[in-house]
């Protein structure tokens, strides 16, 4: 069920008790002002620099493949960017996302919810406009072992309009069932099923889902069994600008997964780490992208996996 607009509950970093409460009774909780708004505007300013790249390739996380910087009538990226604190070739901006994903206060909530003192990000992405993600729970695509300590975090980086596509949450859904991978078949193959079960499950639970329109600094933290995603962008000069990360939680194990990782490397903040990349290969893969992009235009190849809610529309029929 489609929620309606309503007065969303937050709380302040103080309020321990009432934070671990509401997260452990509605799987997430939105912590206000978590975010420093200096810390805000210098990554936006890096990011005006960085989105003027007209040949620059980066891995979309709506279309799960390569695209090119682009941006629309708005001045927006129509395209998710999946771990731009990865970024080759743009150390001014990856450095301005590291510092927002990795600030105190985020720690901080981090420690509360997990009761762990050093976190792991394993996945960060990039939104500059909503591009309308279907509803799905974390654990299909990243958990830990044993399931259900992962966190991640939504991070809004400006005041988000209702009309912006506003990211949502299905309240009490990380209680009720999880969707596991089908046995036997390759990761993500079975994609389209799960998205289409989420949708069953959403209607047969009568799950209220709710929009989440964030102030700047706002921070939403969730479980990885509860149902989110993002509605559709209703008005064309809204941007929603936002970051989302996933946190591992010290002395837990990443569940199955195609990428394996074994070492991890401080942030500047030591109690929350990345995982050691292998920049050789990065970079190989970097400029490998641009023949891919190349021959998917080509070719009209179509996503391997599509997290947009629109064009699963199009899928289905």
């Amino acid at each position: 069920m489609i929620g309606e607009l309503k007065m969303l509950t937050k709380f302040h970093i103080h309020q321990t008790q009432e934070i671990k409460e509401y997260y452990e009774q509605n799987g997430y909780v939105i912590v206000s002002k978590l975010l420093d708004d200096t810390l805000i505007d210098h990554f936006l300013k890096q990011y005006n620099h960085f989105k003027k790249r007209r040949f620059y390739i980066f891995r979309s996380q709506d279309t799960n493949q390569r695209e090119l910087l682009r941006t629309n009538g708005q001045g927006f990226m129509e395209h998710s960017i999946i771990n731009p604190k990865d970024l080759l070739l743009a150390k001014s901006f990856t450095s301005t996302v590291e510092k927002c994903l990795t600030s105190s206060p985020v720690s901080e909530a981090l420690k509360l919810l997990s009761g762990k003192d050093k976190h792991t990000i394993w996945q960060n992405m990039f939104f500059d406009k909503s591009t309308g993600t279907v509803a799905h729970q974390d654990h299909y695509y990243l958990d830990t072992e044993p399931a259900g300590r992962l966190i991640a975090a939504w991070f809004a980086l400006e005041d988000i309009h209702p009309d912006s596509g506003c990211f949502f949450v299905a309240p009490g859904s990380h209680r009720g069932e999880v969707i596991e991978n089908t046995p036997g078949v390759k990761l993500y193959a079975d994609h389209e099923d799960f998205v289409a079960r989420t949708q069953r499950l959403i209607k047969d639970n009568d799950y209220y889902l709710k929009p989440c329109p964030l102030k700047k600094g706002d921070v939403l933290l969730w479980h990885p069994f509860t149902i989110h995603g993002a509605f559709e962008n209703l008005n064309p000069q809204y941007s929603r600008k936002s970051l989302t990360a996933h946190f591992i939680p010290d002395s837990y194990k990443i569940r199955h997964h195609k990428e394996k990782f074994t070492e991890t490397v401080p942030s500047c903040n030591p109690e929350i780490l990345f995982w050691k990349r292998n920049l050789a290969k990065e970079y190989l893969e970097f400029f490998r992208g641009y023949a891919i992009y190349i021959f998917r235009k080509v070719t009209q190849l179509q996503p391997m996996m599509e997290m947009r809610s629109f064009e699963y529309q199009k899928i289905k029929k």
